[in-house]
């Protein structure tokens, strides 16, 4: 078991839009807290930030949703014409 702070491989992350969002909010949430001289919060988003930008853009995760796995079993083959 590993701990870590966000799981940057669940399902709800994989959208590159999802990512891109939260990235921005945390980013934008960094420089509210410069501009408000708050040095304890503005070091812990600066390093928030870090963090997510590297999970979601520099760690490799894939942009494309997995493949689909060979569980189901492939569909019938349609019915062939009788020829009478």
């Amino acid at each position: 078991m590993r701990l870590v702070l966000i799981d940057f491989r669940h399902p709800f992350f994989r959208p590159v839009t999802r990512r891109v969002v939260i990235f921005a909010l945390v980013a934008i949430w960094t420089v509210v807290e410069f501009f408000q001289g708050s040095t304890g919060w503005l070091i812990f988003f600066l390093a928030l930030s870090a963090y997510v930008g590297w999970g979601f853009f520099l760690s490799g995760q894939p942009d494309e949703p997995p493949p689909q796995t060979a569980d189901k079993e492939p569909p019938p083959p349609p019915p062939s014409p009788d020829a009478s």
